[in-house]
C-alpha cells in the first residue's frame, strides 16, 4: 500500500510540475533582434541608459544557451518587482537581450528595464522606462 500512495504522488507531482513551467528555448527558439540597431537609438547623454555599475560584470564559465538561464542572470541586474520577462537574442553579435516588465498596480502603470549582457553573462547596458 505504501508503495502505491508513493507512485501516486510521484506521478502527480511530475505531471504537476509539467504543467506549469514552459520548457527552456533555445537561441534560436528566441525572436531575434539587432544589437547594433538598438544601441543606436541610445546616445550616452540618455538619463534612461546605464552603461557601467553592473552587477554582472565577468564572464560566467559557461555561455548561455536558454532563455531561462538569460533571465536568471540578467534578472540579479533588475531592480524591479517585475512581474514579466522576455528573452530575445542577437546571433550576430552573440548578445541576449531580457526585458523587464512590472504591470504596476493599474493597467496604467507599466515599467520596465531592458538587460543586454554578452552569451557569457556580462551586462553590456541597462535601458529604463515606462509606459
Amino acid at each position: 500500500m505504501p508503495k502505491c500512495i508513493v507512485l501516486a504522488l510521484s506521478l502527480l507531482f511530475t505531471f504537476t510540475y509539467r504543467g506549469c513551467s514552459a520548457p527552456p528555448k533555445t537561441q534560436e527558439e528566441v525572436p531575434s533582434f539587432s544589437y547594433a540597431e538598438e544601441v543606436e537609438l541610445y546616445s550616452e547623454e540618455s538619463v534612461d541608459v546605464q552603461y557601467d555599475g553592473f552587477v554582472n560584470t565577468s564572464e560566467l564559465e559557461y555561455l548561455i544557451s536558454t532563455d531561462l538561464d538569460a533571465v536568471d542572470q540578467a534578472a540579479k541586474e533588475c531592480t524591479l518587482d517585475w512581474s514579466n520577462s522576455t528573452a530575445y537574442y542577437d546571433s550576430e553579435a552573440s548578445v541576449w537581450k531580457i526585458v523587464f516588465v512590472d504591470l504596476g498596480n493599474t493597467p496604467e502603470e507599466h515599467e520596465y528595464q531592458t538587460i543586454y549582457m554578452s552569451e557569457a553573462g556580462k551586462t553590456l547596458l541597462i535601458a529604463y522606462g515606462e509606459e
